[in-house]
């Protein structure tokens, strides 16, 4: 953003207009949300001037001082939000002191980058955290934590694989990428975090889950992560969990429309690739590579709790491990959960013939097609139990 255009802009609309009216009733609540570019305010200062313009501007949010109409303090206004918008604040750490300070006092625009090394920390802070922070940041400032070199990531990590979360977030508006989490009992965690993103990490050596979206985390993503060597002290070890099991109290149990793309997730992930539980709503499982080597407390790659998932474009690899029955499994936890879901185009290997790529439970449904399993074998593609319901397109 050059603000030297913006200002030059702005300087000739002061000198040029005054106002023009402007029918803004019915955008006045929406202002505070949107994001401005200097497009917009070449659009504004077009239509002071009563020059032509080709935008309708009733479906802008361009009143910004709720006085009723469009003119120059408006003008002034957005430039003075686009200034706001781009400050940001890089802050470079190298130690694990500066780090855990860093997210401590992490504010809306941070961007904090991590030196290449180890963090260590077998200090536990907010449930068992590690590293922690309950910032919020924003659509236009979101928090950013990244590794100055992603060629060299850095390693945040514990002491053992029986204690703690390595980084748990409870803020909205996240960008965690290229970083490496491992040596807890769980890797990242982000709870009651709404649109974050969590990119090109890497995650392992974990006692029991390697990510975990929960306590009400929606429209989040994870998108190209790596995530192996699960479950190596207890009976969890998912690669990723969405949601909390309907036995666990004190958390937010829906977690919807939330993305998981291009990640990998294997080998030696003890419990399932993707555990999806129930109260959850619209999530997606998608263009993942999942590995059944390790695999030793579950019998399917992904298991379905929850209502309209999406499961598309995968390939699951058994590595000849004949614990795996199923690549996609859906259950019924509770009445009216783990229905109208879709699973197609996936691609499934198994080291059997008798493996089925989706079987249903009682009370389940969902609809699939142009899926392919090796061997090929069309008796044991899909297999629906008394009450569930699979329909083939």
């Amino acid at each position: 953003m050059k603000i030297k255009k913006i200002t030059a802009v702005f300087t000739s609309a002061v000198f040029l207009c005054i106002f023009r009216n402007f029918p803004v009733s019915a955008i006045k609540e929406q202002i505070n949300d949107t994001e401005y570019t200097i497009e917009d305010v070449r659009l504004l200062q077009d239509f002071l001037l009563a020059k032509p313009i080709s935008t309708n501007l009733e479906g802008k949010h361009y009143e910004l001082n709720n006085d009723g109409r469009l003119d120059v303090f408006d003008l002034c206004l957005m430039k003075q939000r686009i200034l706001q918008d781009n400050q940001q604040n890089e802050i470079f750490v190298s130690t694990t002191d500066e780090l855990k300070t860093a997210l401590l006092n992490a504010k809306a625009g941070d961007t904090i980058i991590l030196a290449p090394g180890e963090y260590e920390s077998g200090d536990f802070g907010v449930k068992a955290s590690l590293f922690h922070s309950d910032s919020d940041g924003t659509s236009s400032q979101p928090i950013t934590i990244k590794s100055a070199d992603p060629d060299n990531p850095a390693i945040l990590k514990g002491t053992e694989t029986q204690n703690g979360i390595v980084l748990y977030i409870t803020g909205d508006y996240w960008k965690i990428s290229n970083i490496i989490c491992c040596n807890a009992q769980k890797g990242i965690i982000l709870d009651n975090s709404n649109y974050s993103v969590i990119s090109s990490v890497e995650v392992y050596n974990t006692g029991q889950e390697g990510i975990h979206l929960r306590d009400g985390s929606s429209c989040c993503q994870i998108v190209g992560a790596k995530v192996h060597d699960t479950g190596l002290a207890g009976s969890y070890g998912e690669a990723i969990y969405i949601g909390s099991a309907k036995s666990t109290s004190g958390y937010i149990h829906e977690c919807d429309n939330n993305i998981v793309k291009g990640c990998v997730l294997g080998p030696n992930v003890s419990d399932e690739s993707v555990d999806i539980k129930e109260y959850t709503t619209g999530n997606i499982i998608e263009e993942c590579i999942m590995y059944g080597k390790g695999m030793t407390a579950t019998d399917s790659f992904i298991d379905i709790k929850g209502n309209e998932t999406i499961v598309r474009g995968n390939t699951c690899y058994s590595q000849d491990n004949t614990v795996i029955t199923d690549a996609f499994q859906l259950h019924c936890q509770i009445e009216g959960w783990g229905i109208n879901n879709i699973i197609y185009d996936n691609t499934v290997y198994f080291a059997n013939e008798t493996e089925y790529l989706v079987r249903t439970w009682n009370g389940t449904s969902c609809t699939v097609y142009q899926n392919t399993r090796n061997p090929v074998s069309s008796e044991y593609m899909y297999r629906a139990y008394n009450g569930s319901t699979i329909t083939i397109k």
